[in-house]
């Protein structure tokens, strides 16, 4: 009988032991780094429809903007939507380095959540240097205002032209704009009201002045104080009703706008369930203010607002239309036919649709040479003028994207362009419809081939080993 040779069995499975610890460890130091580069390096990627678990491109400008570190602390106990929360203030901190959140259990942490004052579950508390704000709604729109907030050591003023009938702030009424106001103070703004006398202009810390309806002419020394206001760089949103504010109509003619003396009609407005006289507009201009927009705006009662042709280039003005209707409405010039509820289109007196009723004026640095003879780098006129001031009326700010269109405006007037409004997010389910041979193939690939593959596979591995062994 042959005689064994146990040494060298015992050598050979000594060898391939060590080659096997050897090739672990490499392996696994090639995990750990691959898990620190991973670590210091995260991507996230979102495959939703409507980018529920992104923050919106607000949001993120937003962030970038932020130079101070802020504590958001969340005073959340379990099953309170924590687990939300906590993810939405990761993306936060994902996008920021400045952004530390902390998720705090009130029941577990009474002192900390007596020291800020936390008397609500669900409160959100912002920390920056010595400024503090504190929210109750954990939505990416109330947190980013929040932020905006925290980080803003002085607030921007906007004024609101009064003693002209012009819309109440403080009216929670139907037509009042009380929504308006707390909407604004919301976004950091000073909302205050403005009574021009004759020895007094617009005040020099108005970042905004906006007219809202007024019922009666402006006077000649209020146009006056207006002009000197925007020659001076002042940044004015005027919102008119059709038939009114003759004063001001000429008054924006010198500016490039052409706002007309009609009323649209929109039959896509009856459609969705409005009514002739409340256009729908769903078609936006180009413009940092519509940038990201896409929500339709309903205008109770709205008239024509157009710019001149060749007056931007003329005054080196930017002139840019910021909504317009669509192609079944027009703008109706009998007052009488409107009334009787008899209007027509009539081809060379009416306004053919698309109808544009919002646009914008910017004032560039050549422009304001020609303007006032002096060369303004710095603060320029900004004029956005609307053909309807009802549409942010306490019963339609609400409405769509009315209020967030309107915010967006002043936002941009203010030079805030990181607030321009973020549109809320759609979290409903969205179920995947397949076609059948859509099915079919789904079917074929998940049920059958890779399953078969697999048993193949193991199959060719088990005879390989019965014939190696």
């Amino acid at each position: 009988m042959a005689k064994i040779d146990r040494s060298s069995g015992s050598s050979r499975r000594l060898r391939l032991g060590t080659n096997a610890f050897l090739y672990s460890i490499v392996v696994l130091a090639i995990l750990v780094v691959i898990q620190l580069i991973a670590y210091r390096h995260t991507k996230r990627f979102d495959l939703t429809e409507s980018k529920i678990h992104s923050l919106s491109p607000q949001t993120v400008k937003v962030l970038k903007n932020i130079k101070e570190d802020v504590t958001i602390k969340a005073f959340m106990r379990e099953g309170q939507d924590k687990e939300k929360a906590a993810e939405l203030l990761d993306l936060y901190a994902y996008h920021s380095k400045k952004i530390h959140p902390q998720i705090i259990d009130p029941d577990r942490h009474p002192g900390e959540a007596k020291q800020y004052e936390v008397k609500n579950y669900g409160t959100l508390v912002f920390l920056c240097g010595k400024r503090k704000e504190k929210i109750l709604q954990s939505d990416e729109e109330a947190i980013t205002n929040a932020l905006i907030k925290v980080t803003q050591k002085k607030k921007k003023k906007i004024y609101f032209l009064t003693g002209h009938g012009e819309k109440d702030l403080k009216s929670a009424g139907k037509t009042g704009y009380s929504k308006v106001k707390k909407s604004l103070e919301e976004k950091n703004y000073e909302v205050k009201s403005l009574l021009l006398t004759r020895n007094e202009g617009v005040p020099k810390d108005a970042d905004v002045l906006v007219i809202a309806d007024p019922q009666v002419e402006l006077l000649q020394h209020e146009l006056t104080a207006l002009k000197a206001y925007l020659k001076r760089g002042g940044h004015l949103l005027v919102m008119l009703n059709p038939y009114t504010s003759v004063g001001l109509v000429n008054f924006l003619k010198d500016y490039g706008f052409i706002v007309g003396n009609d009323m649209i009609v929109d039959k896509l407005s009856r459609i969705l369930g409005g009514g002739y006289l409340m256009p729908v507009v769903a078609s936006y201009g180009p413009h940092p203010i519509t940038r990201n927009f896409n929500m339709m705006t309903f205008y109770p009662t709205a008239r024509s607002v157009k710019v001149m042709k060749g007056r931007d280039a003329e005054m080196n003005w930017n002139l840019t239309v910021l909504a317009k209707t669509g192609e079944a409405s027009w703008g109706e010039t009998d007052r009488k036919l409107l009334e009787e509820g008899k209007a027509k289109f009539d081809k060379g007196q009416d306004l053919k649709g698309p109808v544009p009723l919002a646009a914008v004026c910017e004032v560039t640095p050549e422009g304001m040479v020609k303007l006032t003879g002096k060369l303004r780098k710095k603060r320029r006129p900004r004029l956005v003028v609307v053909g309807d001031p009802d549409f942010v009326e306490n019963s339609y700010f609400g409405l769509y994207g009315n209020g967030i269109f309107f915010l967006n405006m002043v936002n941009w007037l203010a030079e805030k362009d990181v607030l321009i409004a973020i549109p809320p997010k759609n979290p409903e389910n969205q179920p995947l419809t397949l076609t059948r041979n859509q099915g079919l193939f789904s079917f074929w690939i998940n049920v059958v081939a890779i399953p078969l593959i697999i048993i193949i596979i193991g199959f060719v591995v088990f005879i390989r080993r019965r014939i190696t062994g």
